[in-house]
């Protein structure tokens, strides 16, 4: 019977715990506000989701920073930004962007390893859905 509560009191726990996303992702902290629960949508518009940096010498680190604005109607908050590889690092700053306003995701790319046509990817996970961004390059 001790074996039967211990594991419902253990159920009962990862049920709580897993119901309410984490703010803690890829190593930052969101700060959460009340105002990120008002009604209304934030939205995410980039000037530009991908980026050429032509023909570029091995070894080079490339870094390109994406311009994004808050369209909404809410705060903007980044959860994540992934790269599709370790040989590329996104940076973002993880404060909530105001509606309106703008922020930036700089990502540098470690050309190191890498010989031809590459592209490279990061995927973006906000409280106004997922947005792929992308880097390409030909590396001699």
């Amino acid at each position: 019977m001790r074996g039967f509560a211990l594991l419902f009191i253990l159920f009962i726990l990862v049920s709580i715990s897993c119901g309410r996303p984490s703010p803690e992702l890829s190593g930052h902290t969101v700060e959460l506000t009340d105002s990120l629960n008002a009604e209304g949508t934030a939205e995410m518009e980039f000037r530009t989701s991908r980026y050429d940096f032509g023909t570029v010498s091995h070894g080079e680190k490339l870094a390109y920073t994406f311009i994004y604005k808050n369209t909404g109607n809410i705060p903007l908050v980044i959860y994540s930004a992934r790269a599709d590889c370790g040989c590329t690092v996104p940076e973002y700053d993880n404060k909530p962007v105001a509606p309106g306003k703008e922020g930036n995701l700089k990502a540098v790319f470690n050309t190191q390893g890498f010989r031809g046509y590459q592209t490279k990817t990061i995927q973006v996970t906000t409280n106004a859905g997922m947005q792929t961004l992308a880097l390409r390059a030909v590396v001699e």
